[in-house]
């Protein structure tokens, strides 16, 4: 009987553990579809304001590729889960079948102790057995077995009791489970059917931006010689800050350095401690411009340059500092534009695209504060562009920021 319990118990333990196996891959499976189908919704919003204008624009190409390659991250999500769910499906028809064998075993072993039982259900046939042993000893053993027979008859009723419910159990989530993967796989339609959708959109749009070359150059143009100027006046500034700290700070200065005080120096190292681990310099977005050398998203044989990343945000939205720092400069640009420079002892951090400024130069700004608003364009675009300078040499702000 205790063989019997341990096995059973045993049983038990390897159903549990492939459970909570499935379920922690179920688990992140669904947490991966959330994060997918949060971003999705998020670039719905994006897409949704570029959309104001009646003209295509770069922008909504991007959005519609950023979407596309989403939704094709959720159909897989979902194919892994219907995956996982045909192998808890698998898993589960075994444990019925287990459960099946081992209630059959069950029925065999008390139909055989009923009989006994029936055969000496007799009093006088259970004391002849008792007093026909050999000695005391054997005449106590005889005893106690007739004694544990009757409880483990009783104990294998409630074996079979429980076995019946539990497989009871085990066929109402197998059909569970069956209903899971069919929902999934007509969720999964629907998500191939959005994606064809999108994928239509984006030739349309990709087709009308193929109609004007010419402008499309004249855009690139213009924001090569605003960059070119932004930069020009980030040298500047950040040259100028250098020797005034050298100035500041020469008995300090290290060999190669830039003479900052203990106090920037500081600030300096808690900066570059927190590389990978920055706040966006908006509260949500998405990337749209990638740091360096860019093929044009329509007409690859274009190039552009860029200094920083641009960041694709919600109309409204406020840039902010994404360390506490010190404002050096507000910087004018071209049709209106601003630009905000905070410094963070050796490292700058450059905002620009912004509309009205909230600070002023020499202010100290915290981390998260908000330093100005951003600038929404003719095509419903609102886009910062953001740069991590340290020293006179640029750094690739995607290092720099949190992946989250």
């Amino acid at each position: 009987m205790r063989k019997w319990k341990l096995s059973s118990v045993l049983f038990l333990g390897l159903c549990l553990l492939a459970t909570t196996t499935f379920s922690q891959s179920k688990s992140q499976l669904k947490q991966k579809k959330a994060r997918i189908q949060k971003e999705l919704n998020k670039l719905n919003g994006l897409l949704g304001e570029t959309r104001t204008n009646k003209r295509k624009s770069e922008i909504q190409l991007l959005i519609l590729n950023k979407k596309i390659g989403a939704r094709k991250d959720l159909i897989s999500a979902i194919g892994n889960e219907v995956h996982y769910l045909d192998k808890e499906i698998q898993t589960q028809k075994e444990l019925i079948d287990t459960l099946e064998s081992k209630l059959e075993h069950l029925k065999v072993q008390y139909t055989k102790m009923v009989q006994f039982a029936y055969k000496n259900r007799n009093a006088t046939n259970k004391l002849i057995f008792v007093f026909s042993a050999d000695d005391f000893n054997q005449a106590y053993k005889r005893l106690k077995y007739i004694h544990e027979i009757s409880e483990y008859r009783e104990y294998q009723a409630e074996q079979i009791k429980l076995t019946q419910q539990n497989i009871q159990q085990k066929i109402h989530e197998l059909e569970e489970k069956k209903a899971q993967k069919l929902n999934l796989k007509e969720s999964k339609k629907i998500e191939f059917e959005k994606l064809q959708a999108e994928q239509g959109e984006r030739k349309n749009v990709y087709e009308d931006l193929r109609k004007d070359e010419q402008k499309l150059r004249a855009d690139i143009e213009k924001k090569r010689k605003e960059s070119q100027k932004l930069q020009q006046a980030i040298r500047k500034i950040i040259e100028r800050e250098i020797a005034e700290a050298k100035k500041r700070a020469e008995e300090e200065k290290k060999k190669g350095g830039i003479g900052l005080t203990p106090k920037a120096q500081k600030l300096s190292k808690d900066f570059a401690l927190n590389k990978g681990k920055l706040p966006w310099p908006v509260t949500r977005g998405v990337i749209s411009g990638k740091f360096g050398n860019q093929k044009h998203a329509v007409y690859e044989h274009l190039t552009t340059i860029n200094n920083g990343i641009d960041i694709l945000t919600n109309k409204g939205t406020k840039a902010r500092s994404v360390f506490e720092g010190k404002v050096v400069a507000i910087i004018a640009l071209p049709g209106g534009k601003k630009a905000v420079l905070i410094q963070h002892g050796e490292f700058f951090t450059m905002y620009s695209n912004l509309d009205k400024v909230f600070v002023k130069k020499g202010d100290n700004v915290d981390t998260q504060e908000d330093i100005a608003s951003i600038i929404t364009d003719e095509n419903g675009k609102t886009e910062v562009h953001f740069e991590i300078w340290q020293g006179n040499e640029k750094q690739n702000p995607s290092y720099w920021i949190s992946n989250n």
